[in-house]
Parts: C-alpha cells; structure tokens; sequence
C-alpha cells in the first residue's frame, strides 16, 4: 500500500515539474509565419488548400481567417469583399470601393 502511495505522489510530482505547452492559433500544426503590425497580430497557418491568415487585433479581438496563397514572398488573398496582402514589410487591407488600409510590418517571424 505504501509502495502504490509512493508511486502515485512520484508520478503527481513528475506532471507539476513537465514543460507545459501552448498551442498557437493553427492548433497542433507550427505556424508559417507571424507578423505584428500597429494594430494587428497576423499569424500563418497551413490551410485546407494553401493557407489561412489567422487576423486578430492586438487587443485579440476581431478574429478573422482568411484563405491565402503564397507568391512572391507575399500571402494574399480575397475574403467578404475585401484583399489582403502581407510580406515582411506591410499589410495592405482593400476593400472595394474604399482606400485601402496600409500598415507597416513591424516584426515578422
């Protein structure tokens, strides 16, 4: 009985001293590529067909995923009327009709 006790706070020990692990916004899969912009937090994520831009706010409101492909170092593509385009240096949100949003990339992984 002491032997089962003894084993159980072991194993109870060994779970509080392993490295917990987070997952990002592509589930289980590793991200592409992340951007940061003034205003927004970009993240890459294998898609179905090509890829998914997963957008946020920098406060993490507004969730949006988008479908994209890679050409040219840039990801774009067209989501409820609207374009999106992103490389290592900006963002360009266009939606029809309006001018488009530009913002710079201000770290990029």
């Amino acid at each position: 009985m002491n032997l089962q006790i003894s084993l159980v706070s072991y194993l109870l020990f060994l779970t509080t001293m392993l490295p917990v692990q987070a997952y990002s916004v592509c589930g289980l899969k590793k991200s592409q590529a992340s951007f940061r912009t003034k205003n927004h937090l970009i993240t890459i994520c294998s898609g179905e067909a090509s890829f998914q831009m997963i957008m946020t706010y920098i406060d993490g409101t507004g969730y949006e995923k988008i479908p994209v492909e890679l050409s040219q170092n840039k990801y774009q593509g067209s989501w409820e009327d609207k374009d999106y385009k992103i490389d290592s240096k900006l963002l360009v949100i266009k939606g029809k009709g309006e001018a488009p949003i530009t913002e710079k990339v201000l770290e990029h992984h």
